[in-house]
């Protein structure tokens, strides 16, 4: 019988249940973005799973970018990632843009060997996967 690969994981940064604190995805998801993030995001999760790959999602509040930095360093020094995400919400808004160039260096810094990919939002998570994996991208 032949052994299954390896699970690769991914660590996957975006505002979850803080959704609700940005205007933004108040904007795009509604008055009850954080739960329909987390429904899409749940998607996201069970086909990168079927996929082979076991997703971790991180929240990121905008209203606490110091909490929200220290808890992505402790995920980070967790395991070894095969693939870190940063979520759009994250990096498409110059408000985060500091958290943001912050994070990208604790990747370099904790994981240099994960992959770095970017989601349009918690929906296209596993497209993100896909087109960095999958889809030639190794």
């Amino acid at each position: 019988m032949a052994t299954p690969p390896p699970t690769r994981y991914i660590l996957s940064a975006g505002f979850g249940r803080y959704a609700t604190h940005d205007p933004n995805a108040l904007a795009r998801f509604g008055p009850d973005a954080g739960h329909k993030v987390k429904e899409l995001l749940a998607r996201s999760i069970s086909q990168a799973r079927a996929a082979g790959f076991e997703v971790l999602p991180t929240d990121i509040n905008p209203e606490d970018p110091a909490d929200s930095l220290k808890r992505f360093v402790e995920a980070l020094q967790s395991r070894e990632w095969s693939g870190v995400n940063v979520g759009f919400g994250v990096r498409g808004h110059k408000e985060n843009t500091v958290l943001f160039e912050r994070m990208l260096g604790e990747v370099r810094r904790l994981a240099p060997g994960a992959r770095v990919v970017f989601s349009n939002g918690p929906d296209e998570l596993f497209e993100a996967i896909r087109r960095n994996f999958l889809d030639g991208g190794e």
